[in-house]
């Protein structure tokens, strides 16, 4: 029973990532150059994924399920879904918690100009 469930998880978030998908065991190295977008978020809630994700530049951007990751959402408090970590050199800059209704309240205009902030301060 257990294993069915398992499985069932792995692809209920399946379907909520699009893009690439960083697990426990991949998240250390994603993270640790440069400057990362990393969405956190839950099978229920995939029709609030963030849906800016293709404008972004100057980064790169994952999505976490946690259902299959839990580690990293206690690790990172996320308590809100979707939640955005956006992280420099490994170290979390900014974090974007979804409201009450599971939505973000930040556009893609708004992530990115802290993106742009922190690629800037590398020179």
């Amino acid at each position: 029973m257990k294993t069915l469930f398992t499985l069932l998880c792995l692809v209920l978030c399946s379907g909520v990532i699009g893009q690439t998908k960083l697990t426990e065991s991949t998240f250390k190295k994603a993270i640790a150059k440069g400057v990362v977008v990393v969405e956190f978020n839950a099978p229920f809630n995939a029709e609030n994924s963030f849906k800016d994700y293709k404008e972004l530049e100057h980064c790169n951007y994952y999505r976490v399920c946690i259902v299959a990751s839990p580690s990293l959402k206690k690790k990172y408090r996320i308590t809100s879904y979707p939640t955005l970590l956006i992280f420099r050199s490994g170290y979390v800059e900014k974090k974007y918690k979804g409201n009450i209704m599971l939505e973000l309240d930040v556009d893609g205009k708004e992530v990115q100009e802290k993106v742009d902030e922190l690629f800037m301060n590398k020179f």
